[in-house]
């Protein structure tokens, strides 16, 4: 539906059957809000657990990327027995959300203003940080050099949905005037030099996804990367999958 001051209408109608976006939960929903019962908050924890599950890396401490980010710390602290650390504290007077203005230098400008590191529980230590997802990936790369000047031993971010490999459709969280300015668009165009058989770099079983990964963490100069595998994600939820939208990971559409 779109709204403006004069009228209302219908961009799209109505499915026959409903088909309710992932990113309720894992990002863009208030933390204590119920989306068909299911708590936000809630599943972030589980998401984090999840990760957590199928994670080795040794750390000192854990720490969620403020706000949506804080949810899946928990859980992934608690299920490995991580202490968790306020690392970064949350400069309020800047945009809701960096990925909102349209223009790159703004988008940068919010980043490095939003989050102030915590110099004294970064020095000489290695984390985990988990966040909710990676867009263009603005935000993250000008954390990890803040990170880095503060003296940290080793970066490891921890992604609590799978990589955003396919635009939205629906809202504009997810892309941008480009969609070549995602994260996953740049990596694989670095690898094949055009985008390319995108349903190969979107199957994590494929040696295609974790060359992208890898060149994602690369990009952004962090130790190592992990996204939730999107059948954790699911489980995490606790709706059937055909009654999630995860066209940004997949590219699926039901109906």
């Amino acid at each position: 539906m779109e709204i403006t001051t004069d009228a209302y209408k219908t961009v799209k109608p109505a499915n026959e059957k409903m088909q309710v976006c992932s990113f309720l939960w894992v990002y863009y929903g208030y933390p204590t809000s119920f989306y068909e019962g299911i708590n936000t908050e809630e599943c972030r924890y589980r998401c984090g657990s999840a990760i957590a599950k199928k994670d080795d890396v040794e750390v000192d401490f854990v720490c969620g990327v403020p706000d949506s980010g804080v949810g899946h710390a928990y859980g992934y602290s608690n299920e490995k027995g991580v202490p968790y650390k306020r690392a970064y504290t949350k400069y309020t007077p800047t945009w809701p959300r960096s990925f909102m203005p349209q223009n790159q230098n703004i988008r940068e400008l919010v980043a490095k203003m939003k989050l102030i590191p915590n110099n004294a529980i970064i020095k000489d230590s290695k984390a985990v940080f988990l966040d909710d997802s990676i867009v263009r990936g603005t935000q993250l790369k000008d954390n990890t050099l803040d990170l880095r000047k503060a003296g940290i031993k080793e970066v490891h971010m921890r992604i609590a949905c799978p990589p955003l490999t396919y635009p939205c459709d629906y809202l504009n969280f997810s892309q941008s005037r480009s969609t070549t300015e995602l994260a996953t668009r740049k990596a694989i165009i670095k690898l094949e030099g055009a985008e390319m058989n995108l349903e190969k770099y979107a199957d994590s079983s494929t040696p295609e996804y974790k060359k992208m990964v890898e060149m994602i963490a690369e990009d952004l100069g962090i130790d190592s990367l992990i996204y939730q595998d999107l059948n954790d994600l699911v489980e995490a939820i606790g709706l059937p999958k055909e009654k999630l939208c995860t066209h940004c990971w997949d590219g699926s559409s039901y109906y």
